[in-house]
């Protein structure tokens, strides 16, 4: 004697549907940690001025881990580069770089910068606002908490300190 038990219909394919969402859920899972562990780049934030308009405006810089120069220098250096879109002002005129960047044992940063920092044409800021502006880009980003010393040529121009 044999026993016919019918089967439901559908359950096979509702199955399938949870095998498949279980393993895209572990996939999911899976990614998101590899991601977490192995990500290369960290985002920071730039600061400049507008243009056309009052007020301080962000741009996102990608710092990449595997950078040969610190995090700090490559920030700076960034930084200084000037702003990706044409509407944000420069915070220095075209040719300022960065002659030494770092964090003394006091934990003062220090950032000395080449004599072009002094020179003033129509996009870049003020030398007194980009200092500032320098200043809060390197507080905004975990490079600096207490005091920051800004010089040009080794003579200090501006000094900000808690």
């Amino acid at each position: 004697m044999m026993f016919h038990i019918p089967a439901k219909s559908g359950g096979g394919k509702t199955t399938l549907c949870l095998v498949l969402l279980y393993l895209f859920a572990c996939l999911f899972v899976l990614s998101f940690v590899l991601y977490a562990v192995f990500n290369s780049d960290t985002k920071k934030l730039l600061l400049f001025e507008s243009l056309d308009k009052k007020g301080i405006y962000a741009e996102i810089c990608v710092v990449p881990k595997q950078e040969p120069r610190s995090s700090l220098e490559y920030f700076c250096s960034e930084l200084l580069l000037g702003p990706k879109t044409d509407r944000y002002r420069p915070l220095f005129a075209d040719g300022t770089r960065a002659l030494s960047v770092f964090k003394g044992i006091d934990g003062v940063l220090y950032i000395n910068l080449n004599k072009e920092a002094l020179l003033q044409n129509g996009t870049a800021s003020q030398t007194l606002r980009a200092c500032e502006l320098l200043e809060k880009n390197m507080k905004k980003n975990a490079y600096a908490a207490g005091n920051v010393i800004i010089a040009v040529s080794g003579q200090k121009v501006y000094e900000y300190s808690d």
